[in-house]
């Protein structure tokens, strides 16, 4: 089918198929979905709907196979980012993060609760040169109470040397990540610690992901965003007076 019903239809049941992953945890929920049987049955679909959608465009129903075809996107995308992670190595490594002082410089990745597990080595070299935690001004009840006021934002400042360009320093934020060469740098979190002089050090975590298929999947939900106003103009179109009407 490649009615706006069936598209319609098919939304609902990815929406209700995602409330219902949520139920048993990020854990759980991401090792089922990268059951090899889980993948065919995505991959299926998003062939299924990409077929759809061209099946639309020659029956110039144009809303419904944006809708198809932004569904698809986003299956494909999420596909392309699950084989970078199946097909991850040490010398291209798909995830790991970094607990970095002031001063550190690494290439290296971490995994595990305590960053322990050796990861891979990046494309290029992570030098910290300040971490910033900035406060909100502190009010009364936070002065009474001899506490710190809350956290407004805390930002790594690193500088980044790639392989036969120039080092430059970038600004990695809360919701804000750098991109360099196909990996996204994401302030993960920060915390303090000692350091082997048993003097207090304020450390931050970098994250690191590198998904091929992110793009593809913003691309989907633009389509899918399209597809949404071109069917409301349809419809606003259809109850204008006199629409359908044959002429005379």
């Amino acid at each position: 089918m490649t009615g706006l019903g069936s598209a319609a239809w098919l939304c609902w049941m990815l929406a209700l198929c995602s409330v219902a992953l949520a139920f048993p945890g990020p854990e759980r929920s991401g090792a089922l979905m990268s059951t090899p049987v889980m993948q065919a049955f995505t991959a299926g679909m998003a062939v299924l709907l990409a077929f759809n959608g061209l099946r639309a465009v020659t029956r110039r129903r144009f809303d419904s196979a944006l809708l198809h075809v932004g569904c698809a996107c986003v299956l494909a995308g999420w596909l392309m980012g699950r084989h970078a992670v199946r097909t991850a190595t040490p010398e291209r490594p798909a995830t790991g993060s970094m607990a970095m002082v002031d001063g550190d410089v690494s290439d290296k990745l971490w995994d595990g609760p305590q960053l322990t597990n050796y990861v891979g080595r990046l494309p290029f070299l992570v030098k910290l040169d300040k971490f910033f935690v900035e406060y909100y001004d502190a009010n009364a009840s936070d002065r009474d109470a001899g506490r710190m006021p809350p956290v407004r934002e805390y930002r790594s400042r690193v500088t980044l040397a790639e392989p036969g360009k120039p080092s430059y320093v970038a600004n990695v934020r809360v919701n804000h990540p750098v991109w360099v060469q196909g990996y996204h740098i994401y302030q993960l979190s920060w915390g303090q610690s000692w350091d082997m002089y048993r003097r207090p050090v304020t450390y931050t975590v970098l994250q690191f992901i590198r998904d091929p298929g992110l793009p593809v999947v913003y691309t989907g939900f633009a389509v899918l965003f399209a597809g949404v106003l071109l069917f409301a103009v349809r419809v606003f179109r259809s109850r204008l007076p006199g629409a359908g009407e044959g002429s005379p």
